[in-house]
């Protein structure tokens, strides 16, 4: 596989591009999102213009509101180790597939797991480029943690890009910050994207790399108009006074994806509000924490208002020991962050539904990518496929 990087000056791209209430299409570029989970990647994706044709993921459970979200039938739910990519092209009927996105599994190369690089799921990896190889789109990302970019990990990743053909052109690995491109959580994240020359623009690793934001949200900016969660219940009827970071998100409430939460919505309806009933002594403790500051039993950190959240964790499913991930502390209650709140920090906008029980809603956002981080790479890449098209017709 022949590698190339082609500098160009840095392009600020408008992060959020409306035509009406539409969102604006970018010549119905289709995508095939793979390891979808709840969707945050899928949602980046129609933000930037493009179209979902099909999204696939093994877990039941962490894409089970997926279909709520994206309508019937967005959904596939198989073993993307059995699932190749001829059964895919045929699911979708030899439609062209012109992107392909995705976050193939992280445990083996996560610094907060165990590292190793045989963990069978690192095969996923590589499942992720045959994918790429087979379909041959215009440009393709794939997300993961930062260990990824380790030595022995990387050798990894190189192995796994070999199956490539030798048209692309494939950046370096970049190590983002999804609080550099409009989310209220620092979340470093490791992006591999390559592109087809004859249908993309050269595009480089700083126009990638150029922040989205002239400043860093903060959780002041994402939670602070969000009420505390009642003693029962999920829905909350909420007068929303937003800041711009709020608003921002709220430019998706009229998107054609989910009618459900965008009708609850415009009654005024929010769901992630369940309560986390905490013992009198958790209380105490929590009421005692300063702002940044861990809980020295529990281990949750007590966000700060003035700043980005830190990484929301995701735990583990019930093949894995169900272990819950610690969870910030708000940054004023004596009680953890509920569904919605991190939902905002995270930047998923307010209509998006979740599992009915907190601890997968929790899994749901801490696995998926931030859907303004998403949006922002992905309306780079799609605006150096126009700038092709744009001089092909001038030619």
């Amino acid at each position: 596989m022949k590698q190339h990087i082609v500098v160009l000056r840095s392009t600020r791209i408008d992060f959020y591009t409306t035509v009406g209430a539409k969102l604006e299409k970018s010549n119905d570029l289709n995508v095939l999102d793979l390891f979808c989970g709840c969707g945050g990647l899928s949602l980046g994706a129609r933000g930037a213009g493009l179209t979902p044709l099909l999204s696939v993921d093994i877990d039941e459970v962490l894409s089970s509101s997926y279909e709520l979200n994206f309508g019937a039938g967005a959904l596939l739910n198989e073993d993307l180790m059995s699932f190749g990519p001829s059964q895919a092209a045929n699911r979708i009927k030899q439609q062209p597939v012109d992107v392909v996105v995705g976050g193939p599994p992280c445990q083996g190369f996560s610094v907060m797991g165990k590292s190793d690089v045989n963990d069978p799921r690192n095969m996923l990896l590589a499942r992720f480029f045959e994918y790429v190889a087979y379909f041959e789109p215009k440009f393709f990302m794939m997300e993961n943690v930062p260990g990824l970019g380790a030595a022995a990990n990387l050798k990894v990743l190189k192995k796994a890009m070999e199956v490539l053909p030798d048209h692309y052109v494939v950046l370096p690995p970049l190590l983002l910050d999804a609080a550099d491109f409009g989310a209220a959580t620092s979340r470093p994240r490791l992006i591999v994207i390559g592109y087809d020359p004859e249908h993309c623009d050269s595009i480089s690793a700083a126009e990638i790399s150029a922040p989205s934001v002239k400043s860093r949200a903060t959780v002041r900016d994402a939670i602070s108009d969000l009420p505390n969660p009642p003693d029962q219940g999920d829905w909350l009827k909420v007068n929303r006074k937003p800041n711009t970071y709020a608003t921002s998100l709220m430019s998706w409430d009229n998107y054609e994806v989910s009618t459900f939460g965008q009708e609850r919505l415009g009654q005024g309806l929010i769901s992630g509000f369940q309560k986390t009933r905490h013992t009198a002594t958790v209380v105490e403790r929590f009421s005692k924490l300063q702002q940044g500051e861990r809980d020295p039993i529990s281990k949750y950190q007590r966000l700060s208002w003035d700043r980005p959240s830190h990484v929301l964790r995701a735990g583990t499913g019930s093949d894995r020991g169900s272990f819950q991930a610690a969870r910030p502390v708000h940054p004023a209650e004596p009680r953890v962050i509920s569904v919605r709140e991190a939902a905002r920090i995270q930047g998923f906008p307010d209509w998006f539904q979740f599992h009915e029980t907190k601890w997968h809603s929790h899994r749901m956002i801490g696995n998926s990518v931030s859907p303004p981080f998403a949006k922002a790479i992905l309306s780079r890449l799609v605006h150096a496929c126009h700038r092709r098209d744009e001089m092909i017709a001038a030619e």
